[in-house]
């Protein structure tokens, strides 16, 4: 007689257990409505930590009056634009509405001023699609204080922003017969989405979040899961599913629906052509991107478009890698890879691919054209220095324009990467007899390019040339002549690098210096809004200390990683 109350127990309390693990869920986390199948989607778990924030706050106080500066810049070309155009109610309308918003967030500059129209510092957020739609979700912090902003705006434009009841809930609207949008308050989040022309209650419904989605984001920890496999931080993280894109842009109803005229009949894709887009999306099905440092000091992003691993592997076969290395102390340093050989080859197995296996789908009739287009002007010879071609980099050490010179004065390198820097260099001598003096041989060792060699105006600018084994380099400056020894013999960056970037925050201060010498020949209107632009430079070469870019090919795919270093507040 126990046993069956015993089993009965066992199974109450598997069941108490089972509701008690679905009540971790967070039902109010934005990631509760993102459907687990998004085509894309961003968000974040967690605010920002508190000493980023802080230093956020600070930034973004200095440059708001300057940001304004730009608003107000851009609404009088508005403006002037509505003026020269036919008058609408529709269009006196927007620009009053455009003025209140600006008069709403002038002063706004502060974390405690932005709670008072609803927005907290401490916020989640998605945006995301259902199937095709953009939705924006985000945690408000007083929902009544934001209702209380729309109606101080609805009344600074003149009349009121139309509405409509869906069930219980009520909704902002705005757009055309074509497409238009949705804002609604869902208990405490701000929703905002677009909906096609047509759409009908029920997609409505979807896209505000009030008819749940069968499985979402939060339910089993995918994101937290997708952040961990990345290693990406719960500030900011998410990813385009291309597939999932095409896939429902090719079907009934979808994608296609959305740009469609309200009363015109649906269209899709017959199934050779879905076939046919889907395997070219599985050539690159996933753009990933989050953040994988997030300090006072420095902040780095990761982003990887995954490869079809048959692809990456012809990628890097190419044997990609930016010539010479990257000076972290230069002003500016920018290499590039160009592997010219092995490009053409790879196109030509493309264009091979393609013209023994031509795509049937109609639609797709142009890439087969394409394609075969290409395919002779591939088999052609190449000049042996473009052949030879591996990459470059130009380093800029030091860029000054004295306001009373007629030039300016630039110190830095210009490394050309190649199979045979000693052809390039006798090119350039048959090219110019004054050349012919100078002897190269590949040990790196800098000689004196003649005055006489040099263009009018620059007879007393110190050029130096170098060759390496598989470089050639020119150097501008004096002291920039001792960086070419190293520049042309330092091995090249690691295997696979496309594209390496690196600059000092002064960057910034030669855009504004550069803003001050041009604008003096610009309209007045047009000056103005680049003197805010100066402004904005000023401050931005106070605030970075150095900024990084990176491309690289892995055997995952396509990686890209950006990252900037603070400067000391």
């Amino acid at each position: 007689m126990k046993r069956p109350f015993l089993r009965g127990g066992l199974v109450l309390a598997a069941l108490l257990c089972l509701q008690a693990c679905a009540d971790k869920v967070d039902r109010s986390a934005p990631l509760a409505f993102v459907p687990a199948d998004a085509p894309w989607v961003f968000a974040n778990l967690e605010p920002v930590p508190e000493p980023v924030r802080a230093r956020f706050e600070t930034q973004v106080q200095a440059a708001w009056p300057v940001m304004f500066e730009m608003f107000d810049h851009s609404l009088a070309d508005l403006r002037t634009l509505s003026a020269d155009a036919p008058a609408t109610a529709d269009t006196a309308t927007l620009l009053r509405l455009f003025e209140g918003v600006l008069d709403e967030l002038r002063t706004r500059d502060t974390p405690a001023k932005w709670r008072e129209i609803g927005f907290g510092t401490d916020a989640r957020m998605a945006l995301y699609g259902v199937d095709l739609l953009p939705v924006a979700r985000v945690e408000l912090a007083d929902p009544a204080a934001f209702r209380a902003l729309v109606e101080r705006l609805e009344q600074k434009a003149g009349q009121p922003l139309a509405t409509l009841r869906i069930g219980e809930q009520d909704a902002w609207t705005f757009g055309g017969e074509t497409a238009g949008g949705l804002m609604a308050i869902q208990g405490g989040h701000l929703v905002i989405a677009m909906v096609p022309g047509g759409a009908d209650e029920a997609l409505k419904r979807r896209v505000l979040g009030l008819d749940r989605p069968a499985k979402s984001m939060a339910d089993d920890d995918a994101f937290t899961t997708f952040n961990t496999q990345r290693g990406y931080l719960p500030y900011g993280s998410g990813w385009v599913d291309t597939r999932r894109i095409v896939a429902l842009a090719a079907s009934e109803g979808h994608g296609l629906g959305i740009a469609r005229a309200k009363d015109s009949p649906p269209t899709a894709l017959d199934a050779t052509c879905r076939a046919e887009f889907d395997s070219i999306a599985a050539k690159a099905p996933r753009l990933a991107f989050g953040y994988t440092a997030f300090e006072a000091d420095r902040m780095a992003m990761h982003a990887r478009i995954d490869l079809d691993p048959a692809l990456a592997t012809s990628l890097m076969s190419l044997g990609a890698s930016t010539p010479g290395a990257p000076s972290r102390d230069a002003l500016f340093d920018f290499g590039i890879a160009l592997p010219i050989l092995g490009m053409r080859d790879f196109l030509a197995a493309q264009a091979e691919a393609v013209a023994k296996a031509p795509y049937k789908c109609g639609h797709l009739a142009a890439l087969n054209t394409g394609f075969a287009e290409l395919k002779p002007k591939l088999e052609g010879m190449l000049p042996p220095p473009v052949a030879n071609l591996s990459g470059l980099r130009l380093t800029a050490t030091r860029i000054d324009w004295p306001q009373d010179a007629p030039m300016p004065e630039f110190g830095g390198t210009l490394l050309v990467g190649s199979g045979s820097p000693a052809l390039l260099a006798g090119l350039a001598q048959l090219a110019s007899p004054e050349l012919q003096k100078i002897v190269l041989t590949p040990d790196g060792k800098p000689v004196a390019v003649p005055a006489s060699a040099l263009p009018p105006g620059f007879a007393d600018v110190p050029v130096s040339v170098a060759m390496g084994e598989q470089a050639l380099a020119i150097a501008v400056g004096q002291d920039d002549a001792a960086r070419l020894a190293a520049a042309v013999t330092a091995a090249p960056a690691g295997a696979g690098t496309w594209l390496d970037m690196n600059f000092d925050g002064r960057v910034y201060g030669v855009f504004g210096d550069a803003i001050d010498r041009f604008g003096a020949f610009l309209p007045d209107a047009d000056r103005k809004g680049l003197e805010s632009q100066r402004k904005l430079y000023a401050m931005y070469a106070k605030w970075f200390k150095r900024l990084d870019v990176r491309i690289a090919v892995v055997a995952e795919g396509i990686d890209v990683t950006e990252s900037a270093e603070f400067a000391a507040h």
